[in-house]
Order: structure tokens, then sequence, then C-alpha cells
């Protein structure tokens, strides 16, 4: 939306999913004109190409068909139409079968194996990530890669917090603290994050969350993420600024309007605090955090990332060396 297309031609494009955002902005203002937008990487495509898109996603599917590209679907089932379909026709697929991420090359079956194994899954709690690994897969082999590399990477891509910065990142500190790092930005985003962090969430211990948003979006937008945050019950938030996305709007004036609307949602005024620099408001909730919670923590600004990653990293090391039975598992 805000550079055009930057390329002239690419032998694969993937688009995983449509979902709201950035509506407003640069004439974009329905969920339609945003699929439009994203489909614009199939201009560099052409019929030696592959556009590889996610059949899960409606508006995917409805735009797709005039998209006159040779198309690469992937699913969380390997059993869905689209997928069938593109077996049939000698095209590629990926998706999952009886718990595995199987790959269709166009001619043969290939077993990624387990989804669970896949550390960027979390045991597969992670749906959305099965999403992209299966994305990341269709991708590599329409580059030529192998499947027993591609195998051989999912098994082990996003095992070390350092493979994939500030996204899906799981530090456990003493007395078994979870803590989640997500670059999670706008209300689909910030749902599957909260899922993930509630499903893994096993100890009855409370629930953090970090909260901010970009200074561009709509008041609107900005409430409804603060709906879908509230939507989880957190116990504790701590409302933050976020550097380098504040995009005209004073210190403090998107944290505003993220408080109104919790306590709107039903968070209770005396659970939020606010802390406009981001690293310190990581500092606020592991100050608060008792054994057994967890921290939901979308951190968005580059530097503030570097800084709250050496911190957990110093956190978790320090709980490992004390022995601590808990942050060890």
């Amino acid at each position: 939306m805000r550079r055009g297309l930057a390329i002239e031609r690419a032998d694969v494009a993937v688009v995983t999913n449509v979902s709201p955002d950035h509506f407003g902005e640069y004439g974009i203002h329905d969920l339609d004109g945003l699929a439009d937008v994203k489909l614009t990487v199939a201009r560099a495509i052409d019929a030696d190409g592959m556009l590889v898109l996610n059949a899960n996603n409606e508006l995917l599917r409805r735009h797709a068909a005039r998209v006159d590209v040779p198309l690469a679907w992937f699913s969380t089932d390997d059993d869905h139409p689209l997928l069938r379909q593109a077996r049939a026709e000698g095209r590629r697929s990926c998706g999952v079968r009886d718990g595995h991420l199987w790959l269709f090359d166009g001619t043969h079956a290939h077993d990624l194996r387990a989804v669970t194994d896949m550390p960027l899954t979390l045991g597969g709690l992670a749906a959305h990530n099965v999403q992209n690994c299966a994305a990341a897969a269709l991708a590599a082999s329409g580059l030529g890669i192998a499947p027993a590399t591609i195998a051989a990477v999912l098994a082990r891509f996003g095992r070390d917090n350092r493979d994939n910065p500030g996204r899906l990142q799981r530090w456990v500190l003493g007395g078994g603290v979870q803590v989640y790092v997500d670059y999670a930005h706008n209300p689909d985003g910030l749902a599957q994050f909260l899922d993930l962090v509630r499903q893994a969430h096993h100890d009855g211990g409370r629930l953090h969350l970090l909260l901010g948003q970009a200074g561009d979006r709509s008041d609107e937008a900005i409430a409804d993420l603060a709906a879908t945050a509230a939507s989880f019950k957190p116990d504790h938030v701590v409302l933050k600024d976020m550097e380098g996305y504040m995009r005209g709007r004073e210190s403090g004036e998107v944290g505003r309007l993220l408080r109104a609307a919790l306590v709107r949602h039903g968070v209770a005024d005396s659970a939020i605090d606010e802390c406009w620099d981001e690293t310190e408001a990581v500092r606020a909730i592991l100050s608060a955090a008792r054994a057994g919670d967890s921290l939901a923590l979308p951190v968005h600004g580059v530097a503030a990332r570097e800084r709250v990653n050496a911190l957990l990293d110093r956190l978790q090391a320090r709980a490992w060396s004390a022995g601590d039975p808990v942050a060890g598992d």
C-alpha cells in the first residue's frame, strides 16, 4: 500500500491471509480492497511461476478466481477441496493429514513429518504457524528445494529464539512463568496470539498483557484491538507507546483510547497500568508476575525487542542455573 510492488518478476509469491487491518489508509476501506492490494504480488508471477494461497481464507478463495497465474494451495486440512483439485490437476499443494504435514510437488506426495515436532507450532497449538509452515514448504518447493531439506528445516527452525525474532518466541522463567513475545498488531493477530497463550496456560496463573497500537490506526480500529484483548479476560494490562510507530499521535494518546475501550468491554480500570516506554512496560509486567503466570508481550520497536530479548535470555538463564525445576522443563 505504501510503496507499490518493488520487483518486476518473482518465481514464487505467498499470501497467507486477509484480515482487518490498515482500513482508511491509502484508499483501502474494506476487506475486498485489502485482498486486491495483497494479490498485487500476482503481477510479478508468470506462467513458469507460482502463487501460494491459503485455502482456509474465504476472501483469498474468492479473489483467486480473478488471478490468472499458476496457483498452489495450502490448508490445515489436506482433504480440502482446493487441495484435492490441485493434486488432480498436477499442481502443488500442502496440508495436514493425520497430524503430519504433507507436500504434493505436482507428482509425488512427501511426508514432512509430524506438525507437533515442528518448533514453530509449539506442539501444534499455534494453528497460524501450522499454516505458515505449509506456505513456506510450498514456496520452497516452488524454488526447487528438496522435500527432505524442507522437512529438516521445519524440524529445527524456531527451536532457538534467535531464528525468528519478535515472532512467537517463548521463555520459561523462575516459578514456571511463561513468557511469549509476538508482533501481534491487529485484532486477528492478537486473537490468535492470546488464544495460543490461553491454550498453553495450564497452571491456573494470571494472564498479563502488554498492549499498544500504531498511531496511524483509526480510533475505531484501536478500540477494536482493545475489544479483542478484553475478550480474553486479562488479569493485568500494561499500556505502552509503540516506538517508531507513533505516526502523528502524541505519547499516551493511543493508550488512553485503549484504556477507555478495555474498561468499556469489562476490564477493571484498576487492572490497567500505563508505561509508555516499551522496555520499561515489559519490566513492569515482569515485576508483577507470580509463579505460574503467563505473559503475552506484543513487542514492536526494533530496539525494544532487542533489549527485551536480552533481558528474558538473562532471566531464563538465571532460573536454569538456580536449578528451578519448572523453568528447566
